[in-house]
């Protein structure tokens, strides 16, 4: 696709983050993105980079698989895929079967105490949540299916766009975005590293270095775009929620640590100039999930009402005076991108 330009000639840049969360990440995705696309028209699928986090990651390779944001949420509420998403959908054949009970660990050992020492106490903001993955025993359960299945969803090694997957190097407890580090691995390898969940599932072995889940280092990562001088960062967040509702149980941590690490990620961001529209849940979000988000089988609530009120919850934040900017930069996106097109 050819680049967005403003009336004045200049390109509208939008960067896209997709968190972490589990299931209910996923779900919470493709309601936020669908609500995006029948607000504003913005395809998701054309955004200028993506940064993708454990669930948040698969959601990303399904949108560069060129699975629409409509498609999505559709999956979800039991609507009909549109003839091209049914064709990216039938390309995975890999069920998605996760235990619901993991075996015991085969050892106690933490998989890597230092990551105590350093998570607390090293350069920066403290990741107590990197310590704790240092301090947990290795997971038992193989992750494989996350790598089988994106690899199904997006043949070949890794998406033309630009497309950051982010997960954590267990021994240095370091931040690895695969598709802008200078690390060789592929779409497989890095969707199934940023989804290793540290406990649960086995760390991933790739060139001698062992990954665990990006959101242990944030949820969200969304500094990571902080630089670039985009117009406009969306950030689609399912573990932090709106202010005011940050203290609600759920994570590893609350909503609490979560919530803050993202301020100051997205204040990074706008000192920079961008607007920066967050998507997070509201009470009514909150209140109908009730179990951890981070469950792989949650059983209350069905996944298809996550996705419809995270939809309606976007379509009144885009509706707030609040959200004009980025709201204008969106439809004037989709606007021109329609122009573009033969």
């Amino acid at each position: 696709m050819s680049p967005t330009t403003c009336d004045d000639g200049a390109m509208i840049t939008v960067g896209l983050v997709l968190s972490a969360g589990g299931m209910h990440a996923a779900a919470h995705h493709a309601g936020v993105l669908s609500a995006l696309a029948e607000a504003t028209g913005w395809d998701p699928r054309t955004a200028d980079v993506i940064v993708g986090t454990s669930a948040g990651a698969t959601s990303a390779v399904a949108l560069r698989a060129g699975l629409s944001a409509t498609d999505q949420a559709g999956r979800y509420v039991g609507r009909p895929l549109s003839p091209e998403g049914q064709a990216v959908v039938d390309r995975v054949t890999t069920p998605f079967d996760l235990p619901t009970t993991p075996p015991r660990p085969e050892s106690r050992r933490p998989a890597n105490p230092l990551l105590a020492a350093r998570g607390l106490f090293g350069r920066g903001r403290p990741r107590p949540v990197v310590a704790l993955a240092g301090l947990l025993p290795e997971g038992t359960v193989e992750g494989t299916l996350f790598r089988e299945r994106a690899e199904q969803l997006h043949p070949g090694h890794w998406p033309d766009r630009p497309t950051w997957i982010c997960a954590v190097d267990l021994d240095s407890g370091r931040r690895v975005v695969f598709g802008r580090d200078d690390v060789d691995a592929d779409i497989g390898t890095a969707v199934h590293a940023s989804c290793a969940v540290p406990g649960f599932l086995r760390p991933v072995e790739s060139a001698g270095h062992r990954y665990v889940d990006g959101g242990i280092h944030s949820t969200t990562n969304a500094d990571l775009l902080a630089t670039l001088g985009l117009d406009l960062v969306v950030v689609s967040s399912s573990m932090t929620a709106v202010r005011g509702l940050d203290a609600w149980p759920g994570g590893p941590l609350g909503r609490a640590w979560h919530s803050r690490t993202l301020v100051r990620e997205v204040e990074a961001i706008r000192r920079r100039g961008a607007a920066v529209l967050v998507i997070e849940p509201t009470a009514d979000d909150l209140a109908l999930r009730g179990s951890d988000d981070l469950d792989p089988f949650p059983d209350d609530p069905p996944l298809n009402e996550v996705c419809e009120t995270a939809r309606i919850s976007t379509l009144a934040r885009l509706a707030h005076p609040a959200s004009e900017r980025a709201r204008g930069l969106l439809t004037t996106t989709a606007a021109q991108d329609r122009d573009l097109v033969p």
